[in-house]
């Protein structure tokens, strides 16, 4: 999971990149970059928020410009997997995306067998080449048709063709399992992971279609669908991913996690609703007015701690945790509704309820605005193998909680108010094939390492 920008037509594109990768920052906090074209192409990319990476920038003028924060959920090297990437042929050619690409080991043999040499283990370098590989004696459009047809999984892409003029190219994943908005105006045009992006300039905002094409070249704008198939958008975009100002697919994220919260049972006598921030907090909102209950904010967070569930590995999620601090007289004598939004490895959650009744509640009850969570994702959400995961295992017990309630299948549809959805961690029904048992040993593998890194 990631988010990316595009921009062509402003003077200014590589500053509007800049700040527009500033309002994503919350979709991946482990490197960013951006690339931009001006008869010339210039790559900046590093390791760290956009805030560090780009505070000594001299930003470049120039038409054309995309970028990318990223949250690794495949690679190992931070510096090597930081995007976008950039060939030189065809014409010389960037790109950037967000997703997973699922039959990534077999597409990677096939290039390697071509004498593509790939210079890091992210799959947006692979999606680059396998681009760039289509558009040797195709036309732009039949080119993603191919990659399309090729490449299996989740991935919204934007591409910097470095012709002429410089071409920027759209395309999103059949089943459209990642978001990405498109957006126009009198001179230019703008894509991006979510509309706040788009929010922020003030420019209307559409989605792009699953399996489609936009490519834009100056003044001209040619959009065309390719391809069809169910659509399945990812439901952890509503849940936890996205900024709660963003609307997806039409869907408000705000009135949907306002909703969890409301569709959320209550089986027991408690005196307080408390959410985890900060994603939980229209969810305990919704609870708490659906049952008629006081809301108070009885943890707080230090906003310089980063989101724990992004971070790389279990050690970096433990130590974010620990920034949170209770506000004692909120809590102690009560009995607490702990509203999160989900509940994944299980680990912050048992560190939470913790501090809770270390700080004197009576009683603590865990509920979770999503269900549970009980089979990996193999298409940006970075818990691919079944062994991280508390609902899977059955170990529920074990977070210490006197309760723990989940949001149910039917009332989580209900708030989104979509049905086209991918609910493959929650029932299993994967709309893209993979070799999950290669996919989820590759992973462990990658954190065995990436621990080892640590250390």
């Amino acid at each position: 999971m990631c988010g990316i920008v595009g921009i062509l037509g402003e003077d200014n594109a590589p500053q509007i990149a800049l700040e527009s990768l500033m309002s994503i920052q919350h979709r991946g906090q482990d490197s960013c970059g951006i690339l931009c074209y001006n008869n010339n192409v210039t790559l900046k990319k590093d390791v760290g928020l956009v805030s560090e990476v780009f505070s000594h920038w001299n930003v470049q003028d120039g038409r054309l410009a995309i970028g990318h924060v990223r949250y690794p959920t495949i690679g190992t090297d931070p510096s090597r997997d930081a995007q976008p990437f950039y060939v030189n042929y065809p014409y010389g050619l960037g790109l950037c995306h967000n997703g997973n690409i699922v039959n990534y080991c077999e597409l990677r043999e096939e290039l390697l067998e071509k004498r593509r040499r790939l210079q890091s283990k992210c799959d947006g370098e692979l999606l680059l080449n396998v681009f760039a590989e289509e558009l040797i004696g195709n036309d732009v459009f039949q080119a993603a048709e191919n990659v399309m047809n090729r490449v299996l999984g989740s991935y919204s892409a934007v591409s910097v063709i470095a012709d002429k003029k410089g071409t920027l190219t759209i395309f999103r994943d059949p089943f459209g399992i990642r978001p990405l908005v498109y957006g126009s105006g009198k001179s230019w045009v703008m894509v991006a992971s979510e509309s706040v992006t788009l929010d922020k300039f003030r420019m209307m905002s559409e989605d792009v279609t699953p399996g489609e094409v936009i490519i834009v070249n100056g003044d001209d704008i040619q959009r065309k669908q390719l391809r069809t198939e169910r659509h399945a958008h990812c439901m952890f975009e509503w849940v936890y991913f996205s900024r709660v100002d963003s609307v997806l697919e039409g869907s408000s994220v705000y009135k949907t996690r306002l909703n969890l919260g409301k569709n959320l049972r209550l089986d027991h006598d408690v005196d307080v609703v408390i959410p985890v921030p900060d994603t939980a907090r229209p969810a305990a909102l919704g609870f708490a007015e659906e049952h008629g209950l006081p809301y108070r904010e009885g943890l707080i967070k230090n906003r310089y701690a980063g989101r724990s569930f992004i971070m790389g590995t279990q050690k970096k999620r433990e130590e974010a945790v620990s920034k949170l601090n209770v506000i004692k007289s909120e809590i102690k004598g009560k009995k607490i509704a702990l509203i999160d939004d989900s509940i994944v490895r299980g680990t912050t959650s048992r560190k939470i309820v913790s501090m809770i009744r270390n700080a004197g509640a009576k009683e603590v009850h865990l509920l979770s605005s999503c269900p549970r969570i009980v089979f990996p994702c193999f298409y940006g959400i970075d818990f691919p193998s079944k062994k991280e995961l508390i609902a899977s295992r059955g170990e529920i017990h074990t977070i210490g909680a006197d309760s723990v309630t989940y949001q149910t299948l039917d009332g989580l549809q209900k708030a989104i108010g979509l049905q086209d959805l991918c609910m493959a961690c929650l029932n299993g029904d994967y709309p893209v094939e993979c070799c999950t048992a290669q996919f989820e040993m590759m992973r462990e593998k990658e954190r065995e390492e990436s621990i080892w890194q640590e250390c």
